[in-house]
């Protein structure tokens, strides 16, 4: 294996080559969350940290179209980012936020009284790829990730069926000293294994870009 001319785009083409080695026996041992969370933490926390400017190894000439293309996503709704490559579903994406006890999944609350895993509480399709994004690399990072059964519910034994992804939500000193509230995003196996092939594929696709901007 050859030392990458720019580890954040070939180390994620790297990456999903492995998925697609991989997935079929991940099926058939159903460990498909397990294996979507293992592919995640590298090729979502990997590129989109390397992509940011505050990064040390960042280099502006080289990556200036890797920043371009990161904060193209602040203005994109997650539902119809430019990753996808296949429309997600969006019965399969919640995003809300926990105000009650996070530990306690049964006693979960979102502002407004709700659980935050009804269609009530749902945000998703007004939000921000870049929010989105924020929150599953955050969770990512620091583990916090919660599986939840076919109701939502947190019982050991139980089949997963959904994973739901938790991170700080901070917005004042404040608001940090009152209470710990978070942002939570919620989505199916299934669904969040197409996002992470979604983005290893986009992400591993920039350099066309790079090459034809250079050349013209």
């Amino acid at each position: 294996m050859g030392v990458p001319d720019r580890f954040a785009i070939e180390y994620p083409r790297r990456a999903l080559e492995l998925i697609e080695m991989l997935e079929a026996s991940a099926r058939e041992h159903s460990l498909l969350g397990s294996f979507g969370l293992l592919a995640a933490s590298a090729v979502l926390t990997i590129p989109f940290e390397r992509m940011r400017t505050s990064h040390f190894l960042h280099d502006v000439e080289r990556d200036g179209d890797l920043v371009k293309h990161l904060k193209a996503l602040e203005g994109a709704e997650f539902l119809e980012a430019p990753f996808w490559r296949k429309a997600p579903n969006d019965q399969e994406w919640r995003q809300s936020r926990i105000m009650s006890n996070v530990d306690t999944v049964h006693r979960w609350q979102d502002p407004g009284g709700c659980d935050p895993r009804s269609e009530e509480a749902n945000t998703i399709q007004t939000r921000k790829a870049s929010e989105v994004l924020r929150v599953l690399r955050n969770a990512l990072a620091h583990g916090n990730i919660i599986y939840l059964d076919k109701d939502g519910q947190e019982i050991a034994g139980n089949q997963m069926m959904y994973m739901a992804f938790l991170s700080r939500y901070e917005e004042s000193p404040e608001q940090r000293d009152q209470a710990e509230t978070y942002r939570v995003v919620i989505t199916t196996e299934e669904a969040f294994l197409h996002f992470v092939k979604c983005w290893a594929e986009w992400i591993g696709g920039l350099a066309l870009d790079r090459r034809v901007v250079s050349a013209a």
